[in-house]
């Protein structure tokens, strides 16, 4: 496409190095195979933001593909290239969150190089999204080091554990450098990949996650003190009273929760 101008108020920063390219196509790939294998099903391949398309005819090359372009022009030239290419002129993030087939009514697979400034929210979603099962996508650094934290890491938050509760596999597979793309960002980004597990986070459980880490240095009792006896369930659990949100794991807080639901220790989580 001759004399395209990216829009800053979209985040566009077209992903052009082969190299990174061909990454995230073998990757998808890999992905895609194990889940289909371990699942005995066929999953499509949803794409969010196809921009010039330097992604979107890799994956043609293999396999359909569903995908989302905000950008009318984008879209105009994407619907001339590909005619194969089932696209809508769409804000994700307009779309009604539905959590059995938010961005599609059938079982997908998501790859995206994903716009800085909406790559959180639009994870989260996926995550939720019972017929995503999987996903190999592309961020800012700083993000991605969220989504895929461990406990004892120093990037692991609530986002770290909502996606380790709903996720078989979370890993880094490439660092990106800024000059792989076009405009240049100014940040580094990583592509990652999940594989989501079949459990479904609670909404309640989602809730106490951020408000545990709603004041990191606070001590979680502290951020959590609308919760009855949680002094008595931290002992419980042999949790210090002083522990603060980072320094519980993953498995600690679904057994606080568990504990405030069996047991009836809360207001309002």
């Amino acid at each position: 496409m001759e004399a395209f101008r990216a829009k800053k108020k979209f985040g566009q920063n077209f992903l052009k190095d082969e190299f990174y390219l061909n990454k995230i196509i073998e990757s998808m790939s890999i992905l895609k195979k194990e889940i289909e294998a371990e699942s005995n099903i066929e999953l499509d391949v949803v794409e969010i933001g196809p921009g010039l398309g330097d992604l979107s005819i890799k994956i043609l090359d293999c396999f359909s593909l569903i995908a989302y372009e905000i950008d009318s022009e984008l879209y105009l030239y994407l619907k001339d290239r590909f005619p194969r290419l089932k696209l809508y002129n769409k804000d994700v993030l307009s779309i009604p969150f539905n959590n059995n087939g938010w961005l599609h009514n059938k079982e997908y697979i998501l790859v995206s190089n994903l716009p800085y400034y909406i790559a959180t929210k639009i994870i989260l979603n996926v995550l939720r999204d019972k017929l995503c099962r999987g996903m190999i996508v592309m961020t800012q650094r700083e993000v991605a080091d969220k989504f895929c934290a461990k406990f004892n890491d120093s990037s692991f938050c609530a986002i770290s554990i909502i996606t380790e509760s709903i996720s078989k596999s979370v890993s880094k597979i490439a660092l990106v450098p800024p000059n792989a793309f076009s405009p240049i960002p100014k940040v580094e980004s990583t592509i990652f990949a999940i594989s989501k597990n079949n459990n479904y986070i609670d909404n309640e459980f989602e809730s106490m996650i951020k408000k545990a880490f709603c004041s990191p240095r606070k001590k979680v009792i502290k951020n959590l003190s609308h919760i009855q006896n949680l002094d008595e369930i931290l002992n419980k659990l042999n949790i210090s009273n002083n522990a603060r949100a980072h320094q519980i794991n993953t498995l600690q807080y679904h057994q606080i929760f568990n504990i405030i639901k069996e047991e009836k220790w809360k207001e309002i989580i």
